[in-house]
């Protein structure tokens, strides 16, 4: 009877418009349970994203970074500030040109004091790939933080939870390409952007190993990483396909990958909002579908990652008819 009752009352708020008010009251009861139950927090975020006011704080827990139970959490945070400040002194001994340098070059020469991983020459720890996409996602981060030890802890440990996911990095420029076929009705514009061979034109491993952090705004990132946080990172694969879909007029109008590639590095920042919401559509349509497991429809496909975009859809349909509860 209480659930019947929570989902008239969400289908109400939804149709009035006051979406949020649900989603808020729901988030609220379960960080009051004891202890927090760490998938159903997985659940909302894959199905929500979280309330601003709330979204660090979950993110801390879902990373590990906070434990579930809320009556150790002051303990474990301030153990975790206080190996911050260690951190933060190594790095002023061993790498002096962090203390005047950009914060993210910091971060990392603290990242990798505590990996054990600091190199005897650090005069190139900048040119290494895996480097640069922990500091564009730490500048990503510094703007949604106020303190030095969330921005450590979410950024090194957000990049952790992303590394695991590079083997499925790997199948994302097919699923993307498989997803626009779909989504273009007219196929024009997937025709345009095959004819100009945009997936080896693009960055596009820039692009899903960064999470979009040096591609779109802070504001409208974030709303994304709640996902990646909570469903092995496939949501990244509809931000792609969002962004062609979105600026399909002006992408239509060039004549080159080199024109179109230098118009991508600049997306316009009032487009990051309709992108996203664009991709998080895309993601509640065919979202569970993209979940990789063993037996799942994506396995199947072999190697490459080509499949039929009807499996994905009707894969899609079926998860679209799953209710999620948060009691």
């Amino acid at each position: 009877m209480a659930d019947q009752e929570r989902n008239f009352r969400s289908q109400y708020y939804d149709k009035v418009g006051f979406r949020s008010v649900e989603e808020k009251k729901s988030i609220e009861s379960l960080l009051k349970e004891q202890p927090m139950k760490h998938e159903k927090l997985v659940q909302f975020c894959v199905r929500f994203g979280l309330p601003a006011m709330y979204r660090l704080y979950v993110w801390k827990i879902l990373l590990g970074i906070l434990p579930v139970n809320q009556t150790c959490q002051d303990f474990v945070w301030f153990h975790r500030q206080e190996q911050v400040k260690e951190l933060e002194r190594a790095a002023i001994l061993l790498c002096p040109d962090s203390i005047d340098g950009p914060q993210e070059y910091k971060i990392l020469v603290m990242k990798l004091i505590e990996d054990g991983n600091l190199p005897l020459q650090r005069k190139n720890l900048t040119s290494d790939q895996s480097n640069q996409h922990f500091m564009a996602i730490v500048q990503a981060i510094s703007g949604l933080v106020t303190c030095e030890s969330d921005l450590f802890w979410i950024s090194t440990r957000f990049f952790r939870h992303t590394s695991s996911l590079q083997n499925s990095f790997r199948q994302f420029p097919d699923y993307m390409m498989q997803c626009l076929m779909k989504e273009d009705k007219s196929q024009k514009l997937y025709q345009h952007l095959c004819k100009h061979h945009i997936v080896s034109a693009l960055p596009l491993e820039v692009w899903f190993h960064q999470c979009f952090a040096s591609v779109l705004p802070e504001t409208s990132v974030e709303r994304i990483w709640d996902r990646v946080l909570c469903s092995s990172g496939h949501v990244l694969v509809f931000v792609a396909v969002a962004i062609f879909l979105v600026l399909r007029r002006p992408l239509l109008a060039m004549q080159s990958s080199k024109e179109i590639v230098n118009y991508l590095k600049q997306i316009p920042e009032d487009c990051g909002d309709r992108i996203v919401n664009e991709a998080l559509n895309l993601f509640q349509e065919y979202g569970c579908a993209w979940q990789v497991k063993e037996d799942s429809p994506i396995t199947s496909m072999g190697d490459s990652g080509r499949g039929s975009a009807k499996s994905l859809t009707e894969s899609g349909r079926h998860c679209r008819s799953h209710k999620y509860i948060a009691s």
